[in-house]
């Protein structure tokens, strides 16, 4: 994006702005309104383009499209995932609404200003809003431009790419500390708790024997006995065939194979022979079918032939872990099982062996499963010497500290990265020559 093609309008939607920016303190320094403490700042989601560089729509993007994958191509083929931000958009913030039965979607490229701001405002009143959440909301905006404009090359686009790639470096920076963030602990049990509430759901199996006692026992066993997956163990159905297209579990003669033939998240397709694996699991899906004979693994409770909605699944989870007081969905309990499989601290072969049975990757496994906890940090006694030697608590840090903070920590932690080379230090190194310039003043 060049900054000289844009500018901050004096209007009330800039102040509007500055007052939803004046109750978010964790997002990019770049995105607060221009100020001397912070170099970087130039409140970019609220620039607006000169008149002179705006270009006319090359086509005009549609809902329905988007819905039915009119605009997929071999790199781009996640446009439900988008329209579903634009759902978020027509339900949720005011000035939208009005295009709730819209098929056309300009509106997003003629007011994207507003519905950032919109945005913004709607998400101040949800601190502990994830950084990923808002990551999304403009993975959707900055697609209907490209799919407008047919280009990456025009300046719209560029500043929403730029909103991106500084939303992204936040949150890389904001998850390698890897402690749990206020909405993930919301969300978060020990793996202890997931077993101990599996062989709860067991004995209640084997005492009452009734089919929903028995759903919610393989439910769960499934997240928590082998390497826990994602959604695709909620689309499982019994074969007895090998098949090479959707997701089973097989019986093959003497062995039960879980056969994972869709790609998830790029990975491929995987073979787990449960029967060598993990036997009890095994055991627990055979006397599932032979007690309940059906087509799919996850029904309703009142009806065996009709397979049961992911979302019905996911409330049934919830329902299960009420008792924690916890919002528990399959990402916490992924989370969960990482979390406990590295209590011994794992090495990185253990772990690229771990990543590959959840369908993930070692990067991954580390940034966004694996957890420190509170009870396994090392604790500093408190000793009448530590009191004395106590430091008084820092000033409360302005967006542009944080974020140099986080960078120059990042930094540190990641310095082999080709990233860290290519978009941390050079940022570090653009802070550092403007304050030695302000100070020689």
């Amino acid at each position: 994006m060049n900054i000289e093609n844009f500018y901050t309008p004096k209007d009330k939607l800039t102040t509007r702005y500055a007052k939803a920016m004046e109750k978010l303190d964790k997002l990019p320094a770049s995105f607060y309104l221009e100020n001397d403490d912070n170099p970087d700042s130039q409140g970019t989601p609220n620039l607006e383009l000169k008149k002179q560089f705006i270009k006319p729509m090359k086509y005009i993007p549609e809902y329905s499209k988007l819905l039915d994958g009119s605009y997929h191509t071999e790199k781009s083929n996640s446009d439900p995932n988008i329209a579903r931000s634009i759902s978020f958009f027509v339900s949720n913030l005011p000035s939208f609404k009005k295009y709730k039965e819209t098929d056309d979607l300009s509106f997003i490229i003629d007011f994207h200003r507003l519905l950032t701001i919109e945005l913004f405002e709607y998400y101040s009143k949800k601190p502990d809003t994830s950084l990923r959440t808002l990551e999304g909301r403009f993975v959707a905006i900055c697609r209907i431009f490209y799919i407008a404009y047919d280009t990456k090359q025009y300046e719209l686009y560029n500043k929403y790419s730029d909103i991106l790639l500084d939303l992204n470096a936040e949150h890389k920076m904001d998850e390698t500390d890897q402690k749990l963030n206020p909405i993930e602990e919301k969300s978060f049990v020990p793996f202890e708790i997931v077993m101990e509430t599996q062989q709860k759901l067991e004995n209640e199996f084997t005492s009452n024997k009734s089919y929903k006692s028995n759903q919610d026992l393989l439910l769960i066993s499934l997240y928590s006995l082998i390497p826990v997956m994602r959604d695709e163990l909620k689309l499982l159905e019994f074969t007895n065939t090998k098949q090479n297209e959707g997701d089973f579990i097989y019986f093959n003669g003497t062995n039960i194979i879980l056969n994972l033939n869709n790609t998830k998240k790029k990975h491929d397709g995987m073979d787990i022979n449960l029967s060598k694996d993990a036997p009890h699991l095994a055991d627990i899906i055979e006397t599932s079918y032979k007690s309940f004979p059906r087509q799919y693994v996850f029904t309703n409770y009142d009806d065996i032939n009709k397979k049961a909605e992911v979302q019905n699944l996911s409330r049934r989870i919830i329902k299960i872990f009420n008792f924690t007081g916890k919002n528990v969905g399959v990402n916490s309990l992924r989370s969960s099982y990482a979390t406990y499989q590295d209590k011994d601290r794992m090495t990185v072969k253990q772990k690229e062996a771990l990543a590959k049975k959840m369908r993930t990757s070692r990067k991954y496994l580390d940034l966004n499963y694996i957890k420190i906890l509170p009870n396994t940090q090392t604790q500093t006694p408190t000793t009448m010497a530590t009191i004395e030697t106590t430091e008084p608590k820092p000033v409360e840090m302005n967006a542009y500290q944080k974020q140099l903070l986080r960078s120059n920590n990042y930094y540190e932690n990641n310095k082999s990265q080709p990233y860290c080379q290519m978009v941390i230090q050079p940022k570090i190194e653009k802070f550092e020559k403007i304050f030695k310039a302000r100070l020689k003043k």
